[in-house]
């Protein structure tokens, strides 16, 4: 019989926590004489029986009173985790409609890998259980799902401990893609309503991208980095017309402009975007230039319709028509001409990136100071130290950004001190060919992200725990040596901030819950640990004309000072472009709600027609798929904004 639980202590420089193990149900290790497809094929029976019980009863006979259900629109219009019968219950007798259950079964597949087979369910391998994935349809559509079956010790009865499930497609929208993919005939295409009368296919596209007569787009996007770009590819291949706008002068700018020596810090396998990965002969870590350049070659290969240079300048609902009525200011480049145009569409997708405005301290003495100053969104580089030219470089801020600036110091040349208020989650992941879910020899990107969101956050940052003390304790002497430099390190949210350094299945939950405080090491840390970046605690308390002074009394002497403090929230953006009035009928966006879901992205927002996108490319991507089925649900009918 198997119950993990107790107690670990771990210690690392200064630091002992000590944390419950993560708990599972009662369980029995499977026994050799166990068939697992008959195991799922019997499990499935009784979930199908449950499913249409009407649900008179809590599923106790089939789910553990630990278990957990996640479901992305497959069973609601939004993301929900429900944990234990009782609560799975309650919220499947209360199905909106579109939502209703037609039938279930085993995922029929040729992979073996998707075959209900033995796995582990935990971190380190001492839970054995059945997985198995399942098809599910409801009246809306075809979704999938994720099984993941333990035989309960008291009853020996298979029951399931997580299930996931998601819409994959809207029966008679689906996507144009694959064996669905359009025949591409341009007297079809020519005779659409979206063709103006045009004679040839470039003749069509200028047409719809310029939105030429009376030609509106159905949804506006604000921002045409990787959220605003995956969501208009996901509705485009739905059928959705989309206008993405931006203010800079060219797609990608969002990347190109920030500081010259940033680099993506996610590897190449997890940062493919929608249907178009990156080369197969891109670098494990990509630069933001290279970055740049694919997602504006991405726009143009993917056929998206984006107005540079181009500014949000009012935007009024019509609750009505449930519309909006936008006006845009346009500056054609490089004649200069302004245009404004009023558009109608009926959705507004604000893209402009999980974070606001950045934050800057109001500090004492900020005029006296004879170098320059300036937010991490403003530095560009540091300049090669040459003769006469060694600076004093102060770095205020201890997350990406401020590593990788105070890095750009030293490698030019220059002294650099990088002051740190609050511990910092720090991630050595050592990213190996061949490993994990996203990796060269792993799954599909789109199977890895399967997976990866199959597991309820709840359940994950259980396990984050488990695999942040073996990262901890495996690198030991490398987090004592930040310690001894005085660097302060901290484990994420109740000890789950690290990664895994084997498999790469989430982003840090201090970057899901914060949008921030962590750094997965590129090199700046074992500069810390040798001495050549020094640290240094407090908060800034002035700056006098040479030098900044801590809350300690610490006095750094400085001929430059670069604000690494981060942002505010995107609300603060909402605010300059739609207004503070509106933005305060929202939700906060971002972080992770009571249910275990992000807040108020991706999905509803507080307000009919708009919505927020934003992330890394891994969320942009399996996200941007479940904004655009809710669009698409609501422009057929099928999805009621009263739903929202």
């Amino acid at each position: 019989m198997g119950s993990l639980s107790g107690e670990r202590q771990i210690r690392i420089g200064q630091t002992e926590v000590n944390l419950p193990a993560a708990t599972y149900p009662n369980f029995l290790p499977p026994g050799d004489d166990v068939d697992p497809i008959m195991v799922a094929t019997n499990w499935i029976t009784s979930f199908e029986k449950f499913l249409q019980s009407q649900y008179l009863y809590p599923p106790r006979d089939i789910f553990f009173e630990e278990s957990y259900w996640r479901d992305h629109l497959c069973f609601s219009w939004d993301f929900q985790t429900w944990h234990g019968p009782e609560a799975m219950n309650s919220f499947l007798g209360r199905l909106q409609s579109g939502c209703q259950f037609r039938r279930v079964s085993v995922y029929n597949s040729n992979d073996p890998d998707k075959r209900p087979q033995f796995v582990s369910v935990d971190h380190d391998g001492k839970v054995r259980g059945i997985q198995l994935y399942i098809t599910v349809e409801t009246d809306a559509g075809t979704g999938r799902g994720l099984v993941r079956l333990l035989q309960e010790a008291k009853s020996q009865i298979w029951k399931a401990f997580t299930v996931y499930t998601a819409l994959v497609e809207l029966r008679g929208h689906e996507e144009s893609i694959g064996r669905r993919r359009k025949p591409g005939y341009l007297h079809d295409q020519l005779g659409s309503k979206h063709s103006n009368g045009f004679e040839n296919w470039q003749g069509m596209r200028n047409a719809q991208k310029n939105f030429e007569g009376d030609l509106q787009p159905t949804v506006l996007i604000i921002g045409a980095g990787q959220a605003g770009l995956s969501a208009a590819t996901r509705l485009t291949e739905l059928g959705i017309l989309c206008l993405v706008v931006d203010q800079h002068p060219r797609v990608g700018d969002c990347w190109r402009n920030r500081y010259l020596r940033l680099m993506l810090h996610d590897p190449v396998w997890y940062n493919h975007m929608p249907y178009l990965p990156f080369p197969v002969n891109w670098p494990v870590f990509a630069a933001k230039d290279k970055v740049a350049e694919f997602l504006e070659s991405y726009a143009q290969l993917m056929d998206l319709n984006i107005w540079t240079s181009t500014i949000l300048r009012h935007a009024r609902w019509d609750d009505n028509n449930k519309q909006w009525e936008v006006t845009v200011e346009r500056h054609h480049l490089p004649d200069g001409v302004t245009e404004t145009r009023t558009l109608r569409p009926h959705h507004i997708i604000q893209a402009t990136g999980i974070n606001g405005e950045p934050k800057i301290p109001n500090v004492e003495g900020t005029n006296d100071f004879h170098g320059r100053i300036c937010h991490s969104s403003q530095f560009r580089g540091a300049p090669p130290a040459g003769a006469g030219s060694l600076k004093r470089a102060v770095v205020i801020g201890s997350g990406v950004s401020g590593h990788d600036i105070a890095q750009d110091f030293f490698e030019r040349g220059h002294h650099v001190t990088l002051v740190q208020r609050g511990p910092t989650c720090i991630d050595r992941t050592a990213y190996v060919y061949g490993q994990g879910l996203y990796s060269e020899d792993g799954p599909s990107t789109e199977d890895a992200d399967f997976i990866t969101h199959s597991v309820p956050l709840a359940l994950l940052k259980r396990r984050e725990i488990e695999k942040t003390d073996v990262h901890m304790l495996e690198n030991r002497e490398y987090f004592e040596g930040l310690e001894r430099a005085g660097f302060s390190v901290d484990r994420g949210p109740d000890g789950a901030g690290i990664s895994s350094p084997r498999r790469l299945l989430s982003r840090k939950f201090k970057f899901l819950q914060y949008a921030g405080g962590s750094y997965i090491d590129v090199g700046a840390s074992q500069l810390i640990i040798d001495g050549h970046i020094k640290v240094q605690r407090g908060a800034v308390a002035r700056i006098t004309s040479r030098s900044l002074i801590l809350d300690t009394g610490t006095e750094l002497p400085a001929d430059e000072i670069v604000f690494a403090t981060g942002y505010s929230s995107m609300l603060e953006t909402t605010k300059k472009i739609m207004g503070a009035e509106f933005a305060a009928k929202l939700g906060e966006v971002w972080g992770i709600d009571a249910a275990g879901e992000l807040r108020s992205i991706w999905r509803r927002s507080g307000h009919p027609g708009y919505w927020f996108a934003g992330g890394n490319f891994a969320l942009c991507r399996y996200y941007s798929k479940m904004l655009a089925l809710q669009i698409k649900a609501i422009e057929e009918g099928i999805m009621d904004y009263k739903d929202m």
